[in-house]
């Protein structure tokens, strides 16, 4: 019984040895995080033109997530799926094709939809500066494009604001 009492006190004895050097060395990383995170360093500066925060695309994430991940997934890489008893195969946003569209010719598809597909119009549902933010959102999230800092992407062609009517209808 002795020798039992022996032997678990040794095995206990090396597996605290054991956790008290792990977590030593993860304090020493805890610590030359903190000693990172304090020093006055402009975070923004750093950050490259192409990486974007969530912060930046939220509002068309949410839009996005709202009305198009539904059919094109949150990936935006679409494929068959069944919407409302409807069979379809909504288009993938992220393809070569799709990141040579213009940002025009996205919010003309959000506008008149694609009713042969499956595509509902938006007209009535979102503002131009709305689908703009979606726009935006695909480019950066979905396609991996460097954002221009605005709801029109500067890889594209450039937009013409008033290619819409008061309504949201193209001209």
């Amino acid at each position: 019984m002795t020798k039992l009492f022996v032997c678990l006190f040794a095995i206990f004895g090396c597996l605290l040895i054991y956790a008290c050097n792990n977590g030593a060395s993860s304090n020493n990383s805890t610590n030359i995080v903190v000693t990172n995170t304090t020093s006055p360093v402009n975070t923004s500066t750093v950050r490259p033109e192409s990486t974007v925060s969530n912060d930046d695309v939220a509002t068309g994430r949410e839009l996005y997530n709202k009305n198009c991940a539904n059919c094109h997934k949150e990936t935006g890489e679409g494929g068959p799926t069944v919407v409302d008893g409807r069979k379809m195969k909504p288009d993938n946003l992220t393809d070569a094709r799709r990141t040579k569209m213009t940002d025009d010719k996205y919010i003309e598809t959000m506008v008149k939809g694609i009713p042969d597909e499956g595509m509902p119009s938006y007209k009535d549902k979102l503002s131009e500066a709305e689908m703009r933010e979606v726009v935006r959102y695909i480019r950066v999230a979905l396609q991996k494009q460097s954002d221009s800092g605005g709801a029109s992407n500067s890889n594209a062609a450039p937009s013409n604001a008033s290619s819409l009517s008061a309504n949201g209808s193209p001209k």
